[in-house]
């Protein structure tokens, strides 16, 4: 049996080449992977700054707003308050008339010239609603003969 030196080396050549072929693959993987990280990473980075920036925008949006909801919450109790207080002397002024009108138809109904004035056998009733022209006269007929 003789030994074919040839193929041996052959074979030899082929598994050294076969070992520096992966070891070139396996480091130019590895550049590879490096390489694809960082774009990861750059593009992971832009990312976030862009969503930081994005939220920073937000967050002066949602500022603005409630900084004007308050003032607009401030001036709508402000003009709460003023109603509130015409709203009381209103209501002062409402009970002044009343006060004064009843005292008015008090003064009115005792005067014996009054046209609401029924006199029926020396009683005196005030009548507050309108009478007719009818009414009127036979009530003008009865003061008169007072």
């Amino acid at each position: 049996m003789e030994i074919n030196w040839t193929e041996i080396a052959l074979a030899i050549i082929a598994i050294l080449a076969g070992v520096v072929t992966h070891h070139l693959d396996k480091r130019k993987h590895k550049v590879e992977i490096d390489q694809l990280k960082a774009s990861i990473k750059q593009t992971d980075s832009q990312t976030n700054s862009t969503n930081i920036d994005n939220m920073d925008k937000s967050l002066d949006f949602y500022e603005k707003l409630a900084e004007a909801t308050n003032k607009r919450l401030d001036e709508v109790l402000a003009r709460q308050e003023i109603i509130i207080k015409e709203n009381d002397s209103l209501k002062s002024q409402i009970t002044e008339v009343n006060t004064k009108m009843a005292q008015l138809a008090s003064v009115i109904c005792t005067k014996l010239t009054c046209i609401h004035r029924e006199v029926d056998n020396s009683v005196v009733e005030c009548i507050y609603p309108k009478k007719s022209a009818k009414d009127r006269i036979r009530l003008k007929k009865k003061t008169e003969n007072i």
